[in-house]
């Protein structure tokens, strides 16, 4: 019932979000019309023709914001912030695809200004409108009535969870404890209705929605009898999932495997949404970076085979997402036979752990100095970021040699795809000299990923690699 509910309140507030930023773009550009001059002889009509563009501007806010999580949570204030929030973002996105589709003519600064200024409280008020439609519950009936049967060590810190959640505003619950008689006491403001002695004679005379049944396995022998009683009566029964329960440091889902019900457990789940997204944004850049690639090649390809015969590019078995492999692309900063003489260069490995940094490396030629200081050499990997090996951002693909030496924990690295830049190359790149600081990075990369993150990556390493920060 709650996944029906949320799936109501996520297309309530598109519709709503879509129409406040319509709303707000035609509102500006009427008032634009009709108080200022026109010389350009632009018409509502004209204005109208152009609603695809406002369409495509929601689209990619509401890929980069989920403006539905944790709606119900947020109190006024705070919706009003988060909304300031959103429209700071709307207001570029806005811009950029007009710049883009060569149709400022319809965005002034004026229409720009107002359109951002009404949505800001158009959204609001809609966000207000919204949270009240599913408190009331006007749409779907009443508030759905929880039947809560638990243990007398367990319904404090069942409460909390259920508080901190946004379903819990969709419930009335009454508590049922099983191993004690606290008929009549209020906990954390919600009424004990019965014990084990009267459970389903009370549930058989009370409004009752949904049994919500958390108790331990170890009195597990109940469970049939519970969810056959609530059954019987027509009662939706939810039963809590006690695998690793109590556990930090992993999310939990439930997922389908044929007809088998099963639970997920990852470290951490991604929106499809957003990766999908990552990767739109990652085909456009590989696009745009193989073209500066094919420029660069034209003027590179001379000046690096004069200094050192062999092969332009330099391909090298890597190891990419969960273990898969791939050959990664670069133009070749090093001689010929760079591989055969690393193993004598080891005992200068300036690294602590399982990656080889080396200043100074002798198997690096005077060309490949340069471009390895203005990361030149890395242009081929857009090759790799369209065929899908690699991403515009991720974690740095370790070598088969330094992957097969891992510890487990290593491998969580290589959870998301790697990238062509990441966290640890605009943290000091080279400058960093211990793998598992490199390790950490990434990992907290990957704990806190982001559509906002990445974009904040990708303008960090433009800023560090014209400034050469821990370029070797």
């Amino acid at each position: 019932m709650y996944q029906q509910k949320q799936k109501f309140q996520n297309l309530l507030l598109m519709i709503v979000d879509a129409a406040c930023m319509i709303v707000g773009y035609l509102f500006a550009s009427y008032v634009r019309l009709k108080i200022r001059p026109n010389p350009l002889g632009l018409s509502m009509n004209d204005v109208i023709g152009n609603l695809w563009l406002v369409f495509l501007a929601y689209f990619c806010v509401f890929i980069f914001f989920n403006m539905n999580q944790y709606l119900m949570q947020r109190d006024k204030y705070e919706e009003f912030v988060y909304i300031i929030k959103v429209n700071i973002f709307v207001a570029a996105v806005l811009a950029v695809i007009f710049f883009l589709a060569r149709q400022m003519d319809y965005l002034s600064r004026g229409v720009w200004l107002l359109t951002v200024l009404s949505n800001i409280i158009l959204m609001y008020l809609g966000h207000i409108a919204v949270k009240e439609i599913l408190k009331k519950q006007n749409v779907l009936g009443n508030k759905q009535h929880m039947y809560l049967v638990t243990t007398e060590d367990r319904v404090e810190n069942v409460l909390q969870q259920l508080k901190k959640s946004e379903e819990f505003a969709y419930y009335t619950v009454r508590i049922a404890i099983l191993d004690a008689d606290r008929r009549g006491e209020s906990i954390g403001g919600v009424p004990v209705v019965a014990s084990r002695e009267n459970l389903f004679e009370d549930a058989k005379k009370e409004i009752v929605d949904v049994a919500y049944i958390n108790i331990s396995y170890s009195d597990g022998k109940a469970l049939e009898q519970f969810i056959k009683e609530f059954e019987e009566m027509g009662i939706t029964v939810q039963l809590n999932i006690n695998v690793l329960e109590g556990q930090e440091g992993f999310g939990k889902q439930i997922d389908m495997i044929g007809d088998y019900p099963v639970v997920s457990f990852a470290p951490r789940f991604f929106d499809y949404n957003k990766l999908v997204m990552k990767r739109i944004i990652d085909i456009a850049g590989a696009l745009v970076g193989l073209v500066i690639t094919a420029v660069v090649t034209v003027f590179l390809a001379p000046i690096l085979k004069l200094e050192s015969p062999g092969p332009l590019f330099f391909k090298q078995k890597r190891v990419g997402r969960n273990g898969r492999y791939f050959y990664i692309y670069k133009f070749r900063s090093m001689y010929k036979d760079a591989e055969a003489r690393k193993a004598a260069l080891m005992e200068k490995n300036e690294m602590k752990g399982l990656m080889f940094k080396m200043t100074d490396d002798p198997r690096v030629t005077k060309v490949g100095k340069f471009i390895r200081a203005t990361s030149i050499d890395e242009l081929p990997q857009f090759w790799n970021i369209l065929k899908g090996d690699m991403s515009l951002v991720g974690t740095r693909p370790p070598t088969v040699d330094e992957f097969q030496q891992y510890e487990a924990r290593h491998k969580r690295r290589l959870s998301m795809k790697p990238g062509l830049t990441g966290m640890w190359q605009v943290s000091g790149r080279s400058n960093i000299e211990d793998f598992e600081e490199v390790v950490r990075m990434d990992l907290d990369y990957i704990d806190n990923w982001s559509l906002q993150l990445d974009a904040k990556i990708i303008l960090k390493t433009i800023v560090v690699i014209f400034k050469k920060v821990g370029a070797k």
